[in-house]
């Protein structure tokens, strides 16, 4: 009896994984669906590169979160090209650009690509703006690179590299921990995933549309993308609070009140090491306010920036 019914049990998990079962979105179909004519395509550190390219004026990069792509920063960038010249990259393993076949995802590899990309654009000078694990490269850039002195002003939005203890881990981080969820993850449907996790970084549900839960579902459906993101998860790196007393140039820190990712008790952290920075904080926000409180947020920056 009990042979017959680990057999059912296996047959029926066979057929679940089989209805499941997601095979990645061909490249072509993403291109055309989520590129337009801003889009720009490079080769850097041997990975074809997505980024783009908006507006006139002084440069402003735009560097986006793990499980995220340049597409979180469309709003902004509407805006923001009225006065400036915007860059948005898919970093590594996101979006439109190559995960890389070493699956390395350290800060290291990050700085490295910001910095090809810097030098290849030719950008001598420039605002740099960052979400969640963006931030990280950020302050890598701004004390380690030899090309900080470039970056004139920063823009921190909800940004990571500390632990809170009394935090629970998000559901899909904690997956991404364990190696046979981690194999069975990486060839399935993430929809509902997506959609929980979206649910998580909005504060306002509702905001959570079919069109955006497409576009973050499809775009980690390009072939590699759910493999980099449990890498990415894996090889997150916790911050030094002393490097942050390096950064040197002014710095705007924004911060939804209710970002149950990254909360905002460890802003004191920030705002007690960067030297000159400023908080400002949204209620009724979770983790992109770029996303959520999009005009309120990029006005917040446009003023700064004109400071």
């Amino acid at each position: 009896m009990k042979i017959y019914l680990l057999i059912t049990i296996l047959v029926a998990t066979a057929l679940l994984g089989l209805y499941l079962y997601q095979t990645p979105i061909p490249l072509n179909t993403l291109k055309a669906k989520y590129t337009d004519e801003y889009s720009h395509f490079i080769q850097l550190n041997g990975l074809d590169v997505h980024y783009k390219k908006k507006g006139a004026g002084f440069p402003v990069l735009l560097i986006h979160g793990t499980s995220a792509s340049l597409h979180t920063w469309g709003q902004w960038e509407d805006e923001l090209s009225k006065k400036y010249t915007t860059y948005s990259i898919d970093m590594q393993g996101g979006g439109l650009t190559t995960p890389p076949p070493d699956h390395d995802y350290s800060i290291a590899a990050y700085l490295s690509l910001i910095v090809a990309f810097i030098l290849e654009l030719g950008i001598d000078s420039f605002y740099l703006a960052v979400n969640s694990l963006g931030w990280h490269t950020a302050w890598a850039y701004a004390v380690h690179s030899p090309l900080a002195n470039r970056v004139k002003k920063l823009v921190l939005v909800d940004p990571s590299g500390f632990i809170d203890p009394n935090l629970v881990k998000p559901l899909v981080f904690q997956l991404a921990q364990f190696d046979v969820l981690f194999k069975i993850i990486e060839n399935l449907n993430t929809k509902s995933l997506v959609k929980k996790s979206l649910r998580e970084v909005f504060y306002n549900d509702a905001l959570v549309t079919e069109e955006i839960l497409n576009r973050y579902n499809d775009l980690m459906n390009r072939s590699g993308n759910r493999k980099a993101f449990l890498h990415k998860v894996k090889q997150l790196e916790n911050g030094e609070a002393a490097n942050l007393v390096k950064i040197s140039c002014p710095t705007l820190i924004l911060w939804g009140e209710d970002d149950i990712w990254i909360p905002l008790s460890l802003a004191d952290i920030f705002t007690t090491h960067i030297p000159d920075n400023e908080l400002i904080i949204y209620p009724e926000c979770g983790h992109i306010p770029m996303e959520e409180k999009a005009k309120e947020s990029v006005g917040d920056v446009i003023k700064f920036f004109e400071k």
